[in-house]
């Protein structure tokens, strides 16, 4: 391809291997992360034109975007990897959990790999932080229902210890007052 020869969004797809509307929402990702693709005067904003570095661009975004799944930062990544000029130094990692005879490569960068480490060991620490203060959420709350429990049982036979009592003196009344009536204890 020539490098002074733009594309137009269907030929830059047919040329990367997918379809124009998803080249489409890849280059709106890229947009958001500052990225600037050339455009024509036709339109209210004009067409995108893809030039060789475009191209390149989101060829990796598309490489990524396969192992990764997420849209904003794949962006990132393509966006510094452009910015950083580091399109033909990457470093190779392989993806074992394919098939082993066909590994999938996927290629970062020293900062890339750091990043994507610090950021995983980041949110690993956020879950077991997460799941260790609702295990203790838990264990405080059944502790508080089981005492809940057992102080209404204990309640319970209290008042019902306490209506035996009065029933056994309103009997013990009523035996004394026949009693006197009719001379009986």
């Amino acid at each position: 391809m020539d490098k002074n020869l733009g594309l137009f969004a269907k030929q830059a797809a047919e040329q990367i291997g997918t379809n124009p509307h998803t080249l489409r929402r890849w280059a709106i990702e890229l947009e958001k992360e500052g990225y600037v693709f050339s455009r024509n005067n036709k339109g209210k904003d004009g067409h995108r034109i893809f030039y060789e570095p475009d191209i390149q661009a989101l060829t990796i975004f598309r490489d990524l975007i396969s192992q990764l799944q997420d849209y904003e930062q794949v962006a990132k990544l393509t966006v510094a990897r452009v910015g950083e000029g580091v399109i033909d130094k990457l470093t190779s990692i392989v993806n074992e959990e394919n098939d082993l005879e066909q590994p999938v490569t996927v290629t970062f960068t020293e900062q890339e790999l750091k990043q994507y480490t610090e950021r995983i060991i980041e949110e690993t620490s956020k879950r077991v932080a997460s799941e260790t203060a609702n295990a203790v959420y838990n264990r405080m709350e059944n502790l508080l229902e089981n005492r809940d429990r057992e102080l209404l049982t204990k309640m319970n036979e209290s008042m019902e210890q306490r209506r035996l009592e009065v029933a056994a003196a309103r009997e013990q009344n009523s035996a004394g007052f026949w009693g006197r009536i009719f001379g009986r204890k």
